[in-house]
C-alpha cells in the first residue's frame, strides 16, 4: 500500500514537474494569413467595430458587442496606427492579441495576430490555460480565414462594385453655368434640355445618357456642367461646346443606386480606392444620369453611374 502510495506521489511530482517544463510562464501564438486585397482598405475595414458582424464566424452578445467562439470571448479594442487590439477573456484565461498589417504589394496584404497569454503558478490551472490556449489558437485561425473569405472583393471592401475599365473615345456637347446654392433637379434638366434641342436641330443621335459634374469651393455658388454623347462632331453655339475625350485612358466606374447622400458616400469610397492604389486624377469625375430624375421623384429609385477618370 506504502508503495503504491509512493508511486502515486512520484507520478504526480512528475506531471507537475513536466507542467512547468513543457508550459512557459507566456504562451506565445502567432498567425498570419496573405490576402489579395489592399491593406489600407482592409486595415479601413475591419477598424471599424461594426464590420466584425460582417465576418465574425461565432456568436455574438450583448449591446457592448462580445464576439464569442470555442467559449472565449473577443472584444474589438480602438484601432491604433498600425494594428487592432483585441481583448480576449474565458475562465481563468486573459490575453491582449494584436492584429497588425504588412503590405507586400499593392493588392495583397499579410495579415498577422500575435498573441501572449500568461499562465499561472498553479499548476492546474497552468495545465487549464494551456489547453485554453490551444482552443485560442484554433480561434484565431478560424477568425483569419474567415476574413480572407468575406473580404475578396471591392464591393465587399468599398460597399460599392467598383471597376477599372477603359475610356472609349466619344464624342461630348456641353454647357456650363454657375448657381447659386446646390443645382436642383429642374435646373440640372433645364440644361438637359437645351443640349437635347440642339443635338435635334443638328439631326444627330445621343449615344449615352445626360452626364454631370457638380464643383463648388464654398458652398454658395456651384459650377454646373452637363454633357450629352452624340454620334458626331457638331459646332459649338453660344454657351453649348463641343468636346471630344481621348480613349485609352484608365477610368474607375461604380453604380449607385439612391439619391445624393447615397452618390456622395460613393464617392467618398471612390476616392479611397483612388488613395488606397495610388491612383492620381487627370480629369474631373462625372456622372451619368441612368434614371430621369424628373420621371422618378423618389430619389431612393435613382440609379446613377460615377465614371472616374485615373492614371
Amino acid at each position: 500500500m506504502k508503495k503504491v502510495l509512493v508511486l502515486l506521489i512520484l507520478l504526480l511530482v512528475a506531471v507537475i514537474a513536466a507542467i512547468y517544463i513543457l508550459i512557459p510562464n507566456r504562451i506565445r501564438i502567432s498567425q498570419s494569413m496573405r490576402m489579395e486585397v489592399n491593406k489600407d482598405a482592409l486595415y479601413r475595414k475591419l477598424s471599424t467595430a461594426a464590420a466584425w458582424s460582417e465576418w465574425w464566424p461565432g456568436k455574438k452578445t450583448g449591446p457592448d458587442s462580445v464576439y464569442i467562439m470555442n467559449e472565449i470571448k473577443f472584444k474589438p479594442g480602438p484601432a491604433l496606427i498600425v494594428s487592432l487590439p483585441v481583448y480576449i477573456s474565458s475562465d481563468g484565461l486573459k490575453a491582449l492579441s494584436e492584429f497588425t498589417f504588412i503590405q507586400p504589394t499593392i493588392d495583397s496584404t499579410q495579415l498577422q495576430t500575435e498573441t501572449v497569454v500568461p499562465t499561472s503558478y498553479n499548476p492546474f490551472k497552468r495545465a487549464a490555460i494551456y489547453f485554453k490556449s490551444k482552443k485560442l489558437e484554433s480561434s484565431l485561425s478560424a477568425m483569419l480565414q474567415s476574413i480572407k473569405t468575406t473580404y475578396v472583393s471591392t464591393a465587399q471592401l468599398y460597399g460599392y462594385t467598383i471597376q477599372k475599365e477603359k475610356v472609349v473615345d466619344s464624342t461630348l456637347i456641353f454647357i456650363v453655368t454657375e448657381v447659386k446654392g446646390y443645382p436642383s433637379v429642374t435646373i440640372i434638366y433645364n440644361q438637359v434640355d437645351k443640349l437635347k434641342e440642339y443635338i435635334r436641330k443638328n439631326n444627330a443621335v445621343e449615344t449615352g445618357f445626360p452626364m454631370l459634374n457638380i464643383y463648388t469651393a464654398d458652398s454658395i455658388l456651384y459650377h454646373l456642367k452637363v454633357a450629352i454623347p452624340v454620334d458626331k462632331k457638331l459646332p459649338s453655339a453660344g454657351n453649348i461646346s463641343y468636346k471630344w475625350m481621348l480613349g485609352g485612358g484608365n477610368i474607375l466606374i461604380t453604380e449607385v443606386k439612391g439619391g445624393p447622400y447615397e452618390i456622395n458616400k460613393a464617392y467618398e469610397q471612390i476616392l479611397n480606392y483612388i488613395s488606397d492604389h495610388r491612383r492620381v486624377a487627370p480629369a474631373i469625375p462625372f456622372e451619368s444620369l441612368v434614371t430621369d430624375r424628373r420621371m422618378e421623384p423618389d430619389s431612393s429609385k435613382w440609379i446613377t453611374r460615377i465614371y472616374y477618370p485615373v492614371m
